[in-house]
């Protein structure tokens, strides 16, 4: 086998990663160091390592362009920098971690060199609004790694586990996925003296362009993002940046994700160019999800027309911020906390002007659901660093008694507060994001920082389904219910008046009085009435109207309710006081005849007006 470098680079430009043209491979890459030199490996096995040249680096780029590799999938490389073996963090196909963690030892990635099949121009799904969407986050390994899972053992915490539950994730109303990081990243890393496991995937050494191989590699992601495009589903990836990367690789990486993919969008965890990423052309109708977004990234970004170069506004992206303050409030409000008043009312009525809301109560990061109303303090003994982990201020409620419990009493209040969580998670007017596991009563055991535990506490245990059958129907009814009602989806703050005259504003707020809010410290009721009339249907004709009364004190309460125009009257739909909080029907003239309702402690009551 003749294997060699050629010198006929002159001053050309390549791409970063390997370029092949005419049986040559071209390679490219920017690393700070002395010396450098590309180790080639043939399944798996090295095979010998050819020394860039000083006279063809720029800077600190260095090019490199050999002859005589076998383009048939075999052969892989790394880079040796000063000693040091590196991945490419271009590189797009990787071998050498097929087995998760194998050998309980660091390794390096080799990107596999090929000609193969260009993936370029998959297509995405037909994009859907971000104020219709329901986003459901998963781990790849997590979600279906425990046996429970009912799946065979190889497709276990893989691609292909994910696409055997889409079935599942259908019918619960979800319209978008989006996995935590399943690029190639090591699986241990360095921390306080010892390796431990990097479950999440949040590292800054990474393949971010590559499908990651214990998942089931390039393969088992194609067939994913296409069976998730056919279930009329979309695709979010999960991209972790710190900002020491350069602005242009973080481009790249996303072009990559939707050029070579055709996933739906990207959520950026940590740095975020978004007024780059928001002017490139390639990325024109793009889902873009970041942590933070400010105002001045989206106010005017570069578009191309008919006339060349011009501003344009806006990017054409749909850009959402990942919402913690919901987060917080929700949960203060929830199990009763004073002064929250005020922030409910914010959240209904606050809606941003150029960019999506992502609501959640419980995400990656912190309890689960389920332990938000299980746990008073966080449970991190297991990731041995003496409970010094994870946030202090989880704004929770254990209900009575720490973990687990076997009082009836408990048992109820606790499945009473998840089911005021989804509700209003998933009926507030942002988008709502489901972490996977909450609508089947997940428990991490009182972990809130798991980002090191590949065990039970992370796989979710698909025997909670059984376990908590009326969570998840609690939840699917709650998704039919905003698909079902545009009332619940709308776009942009609404005004709070009765423009349109029709005898009710668009949004009103009222406490335990209809038309009066009780804005004292100590309250802990709201009401929210959604006025249908500004909400049309797919049909043209006006929605229903919507009364929401929140009573988060510890006691029950009369609420009285305003009255609608001639001819309506207000139905019960929801108690979720009741262990089968939907009423099959909305049941007729739920008042008493002073117009009141009372609403038991610690629940929400909707009623619907036609």
């Amino acid at each position: 086998m003749d294997i060699k470098a050629t010198d006929n680079l002159g001053s050309r430009l390549f791409p970063f990663g390997c370029t092949v043209e005419q049986g040559t491979v071209y390679f490219c890459v920017a690393v700070r160091g002395e010396k450098l030199s590309l180790r080639l490996y043939q399944e798996g096995r090295y095979l010998k390592s050819i020394a860039f040249s000083e006279k063809l680096r720029i800077g600190d780029v260095w090019r490199l362009g050999v002859a005589g590799i076998p383009l048939d999938g075999t052969c892989s490389y790394t880079y040796m920098i000063d000693g040091r073996e590196l991945e490419d963090p271009y590189g797009t196909i990787s071998q050498g971690r097929e087995a998760y963690k194998a050998g309980h030892k660091r390794r390096v990635a080799r990107t596999v060199i090929t000609d193969g099949e260009d993936l370029r121009g998959r297509a995405a799904a037909s994009p859907m609004e971000l104020s219709d969407s329901v986003i459901y986050r998963l781990h790849v390994r997590g979600f279906t790694r425990d046996r429970s899972s009912g799946i065979p053992q190889e497709d276990r915490g893989t691609f292909a586990g994910v696409a055997s539950k889409l079935d599942y994730i259908k019918e619960l109303g979800i319209t978008a996925i989006e996995l935590m990081p399943a690029y190639e990243y090591e699986e241990l890393m360095p921390s306080r003296g010892r390796l431990r496991v990097n479950y999440w995937g949040f590292t800054p050494d990474a393949m971010r362009m590559s499908p990651k191989a214990s998942f089931g590699g390039e393969a088992g992601f194609v067939d994913l993002v296409e069976k998730v495009h056919e279930a009329g589903m979309e695709l979010i990836m999960g991209l972790y940046f710190t900002g020491a990367e350069p602005e242009d690789y973080v481009l790249t990486v996303v072009r990559s994700w939707r050029l070579r993919y055709g996933v739906d969008g990207v959520h950026i965890v940590g740095y975020a160019p978004m007024k780059l990423l928001l002017n490139d052309p390639y990325l024109r109708g793009m889902k873009i999800f970041s942590d933070r977004v400010r105002e001045d990234d989206l106010s005017r970004s570069m578009g191309i027309s008919d006339r060349g170069l011009e501003m344009r506004e806006p990017s054409g992206c749909q850009v959402a911020a990942y919402n913690d303050d919901f987060q917080n409030d929700i949960r203060r409000f929830i199990k009763g906390d004073e002064g929250m008043v005020d922030s409910m009312i914010c959240i209904f009525r606050d809606i941003p002007k150029d960019h999506a809301r992502i609501d959640y109560t419980a995400n990656v990061s912190g309890f689960s659901l389920m332990d938000v109303f299980s746990y008073d303090q966080k449970h991190n003994e297991q990731n041995g660093e003496h409970d010094s982990d994870g946030t202090d201020y989880n704004y929770c409620w254990n209900c009575g008694e720490e973990g687990p419990s076997r009082k009836k009493r408990i048992n109820e209040l606790r499945r009473r507060l998840c089911r005021n969580a989804l509700l209003l998670t998933i009926l507030c007017p942002g988008t709502p994001l489901i972490n996977a596991g909450d609508e089947m009563g997940h428990t991490k055991k009182g972990n809130n920082n798991s980002w090191c535990q590949d065990s039970s506490i992370e796989w979710l245990n698909w025997e909670d389904l059984r376990k908590h059958g009326d969570i998840y129907e609690f939840t699917k009814r709650l998704i039919a219910l905003r698909r079902e009602h545009p009332v619940f989806r709308r776009k942009g703050a609404l005004k709070g008046s009765d423009y349109l005259v029709t005898g009710l504003p668009d949004i009103s707020f009222h406490g335990m009085s209809a038309w009066k809010v009780d804005h004292e410290h100590f309250r802990r009721q709201l009401c929210v009435c959604l006025n249908g009339a500004y909400a049309a249907k797919e049909d043209g004709d006006p929605d229903d109207s919507f009364y929401i009364l929140m009573n988060m004190h510890w006691e029950d309460h009369r609420f009285y309710v305003p009255k609608l125009p001639a001819g309506r009257s207000w139905k019960l739909l929801v108690d979720t006081s009741l262990e089968e909080p939907f009423c099959e029907e909305p049941l007729g003239d739920a008042l008493d005849e002073d117009y009141s309702i009372q609403v038991p402690a610690r629940s929400i009551i909707i009623l619907t007006g036609k």
